[in-house]
């Protein structure tokens, strides 16, 4: 990255993109990606996995915005989970990286954030099957769990060249649809 990083999320941002490219990344690296000395970084984040946990909580906190943003109260289901997907496609390397960080698992903060994160989508998608916009019999966990495996899907697919970034939210849409819809 040629601009000087200077905000400790943007510093985040590089970070989850550094560590996604090579999960072995040292904390050199990532200052060095963001344009900070590995100094300024340490003092942030003193070990590797103080960064791991910074950018994890980052994460959550941008999918958490992206789930509320996408989900106002009143919001017809169809049109709450097209939005879902519009909203969570572009952050499918956050997800990735939450997805892929083996020892966040020994988080047990980050794990409740995840599951707060969850909750209104795993109530979201309740509701969608009550409305009729998912199969009958779906469990909402269930729901929740493949419109991750889906957005993750759409991202990589994009990430990889595969994909055009403007057509992946439609087609991970109509694949969740398909997959679980009536």
């Amino acid at each position: 990255m040629s601009v000087q990083v200077r905000t400790a999320k943007s510093v985040l941002a590089v970070a989850a993109e550094v560590l996604l490219r090579d999960a072995t990344a040292s904390l050199a690296q990532v200052a060095a990606a963001a344009g900070i000395g590995r100094t300024t970084l340490h003092k942030r984040y003193p070990t590797r996995q103080h960064l791991l946990v910074a950018v994890a909580e980052d994460s959550l906190e941008l999918l958490d915005r992206a789930v509320g943003a996408a989900l106002p109260a009143g919001v017809d289901p169809a049109a709450g989970l097209r939005g879902l997907v519009d909203a969570l496609v572009p952050l499918g390397p956050r997800l990735e990286f939450l997805l892929r960080q083996p020892s966040l698992d020994a988080e047990p903060e980050l794990l409740e954030r995840w599951k707060q994160v969850d909750r209104p989508l795993t109530r979201f998608m309740g509701e969608a099957a009550e409305a009729g916009v998912l199969r009958p019999g779906v469990a909402p966990w269930w729901a929740v769990s493949s419109l991750y495996a889906v957005v993750y899907t759409a991202w990589e697919g994009v990430a990889e060249g595969k994909l055009a970034p403007l057509d992946a939210p439609r087609l991970a849409y109509d694949t969740l649809l398909g997959g679980i819809g009536t």
